[in-house]
């Protein structure tokens, strides 16, 4: 698979900067475009500053040079999954949030979903969406 660079995959340097605006940093990885354009929009629209990528690989570089508040991220991507983004992801930002969604169910994924992260089975509802990273980010603040 051979990435697009959209505004998708890059981000500016001034959306980068979003801790010191004082607002809450959101990394959405999603595979499906569609999906994730819209799930960055909804976020965006909420007031969160939205990175995105559409691998797992594209999320690492960027977890390499930003400081994250939430990793909301698709299980099946293609390449790596999720789930190993997510247990790498923690690994190296250990207060990182982490919220996981799949088209397939929880159960089929066993053990293999971070203890505690969220998980919301596609499709879900944008409110829903929503809701699910606002809770992610409180947690991540009263910590």
């Amino acid at each position: 698979m051979i990435p697009i660079p959209t505004r998708w995959t890059q981000a500016s340097r001034a959306e980068c900067a979003c801790h010191e605006a004082g607002r809450t940093c959101i990394l959405v990885v999603e595979d499906d475009l569609l999906i994730g354009a819209a799930a960055a929009e909804a976020l965006e629209d909420s007031g969160f500053v939205v990175l995105t990528a559409a691998s797992a690989e594209e999320a690492e570089i960027i977890l390499g040079q930003e400081m994250i508040d939430v990793l909301f991220t698709d299980i099946d991507l293609g390449g790596r999954d999720g789930c190993d983004l997510a247990h790498r992801a923690l690994k190296a930002q250990p207060d990182l949030s982490v919220i996981l969604t799949s088209g397939r169910s929880r159960r089929c994924h066993g053990d293999r979903i971070p203890d505690g992260a969220p998980f919301l089975a596609k499709p879900y509802r944008l409110p829903q969406m929503i809701a699910e990273v606002h809770r992610a980010a409180q947690g991540r603040s009263v910590s």
